[in-house]
């Protein structure tokens, strides 16, 4: 790692609770990853591929693994990550499917221990052609993504619920 320390940093929570934004606020500070979901359906969608939570479930879980553990791999230095790999397990939960290879990853492809979570907040969360899921099924997924961090030994940093800026300077405090 050519003597750079490798921190790895995880922005956790349900669809539509801010964390992208916060993302982009951070980007001028510490390199940033984006969410591999939002990436797996662009792509898949500009090629008409089926790697959709609306079509072939499995290979859009498997399409996002593969992403994650590509974008841990090639992470230097201090990075922040738009959801780590454990945020699978809930998906997995979710559509049903067997955890183990993702539970594999996980054990393998480790963040810091603190978790920075985004709480479900109602007043900012919208529907759009990526998160198709209504506001009750987001808190539902918040449990499920809550639970997997906390199964895979990680402990929640609750970010206040404020401006993106605001947001982004709570974060940095905390580095």
């Amino acid at each position: 790692m050519e003597g750079r320390i490798r921190r790895f940093f995880v922005l956790a929570g349900p669809p539509g609770a801010g964390k992208t934004t916060v993302l982009a606020e951070l980007q001028s500070h510490v390199t940033c990853v984006s969410e591999p979901a939002r990436r797996v359906l662009a792509s898949e969608r500009a090629r008409g591929g089926q790697g959709t939570g609306d079509q072939d479930q499995a290979l859009f879980v498997r399409l996002m693994l593969d992403m994650a553990v590509a974008d841990y791999q090639q992470a230097r230095g201090s990075t922040i990550f738009d959801r780590g790999i454990p945020d699978l397990l809930a998906f997995c939960h979710h559509y049903g499917f067997s955890k183990r290879r993702v539970l594999s990853e996980v054990r393998k492809r480790r963040y810091d221990p603190w978790v920075f979570w985004f709480p479900p907040w109602r007043a900012i969360y919208t529907k759009d052609d990526e998160r198709l899921l209504e506001y009750r099924g987001a808190i539902g997924f918040a449990r499920r993504i809550k639970n997997a961090y906390a199964s895979a030994g990680y402990r929640l940093i609750t970010v206040p619920k404020a401006t993106p800026k605001a947001r982004a300077s709570f974060i940095l405090n905390r580095l």
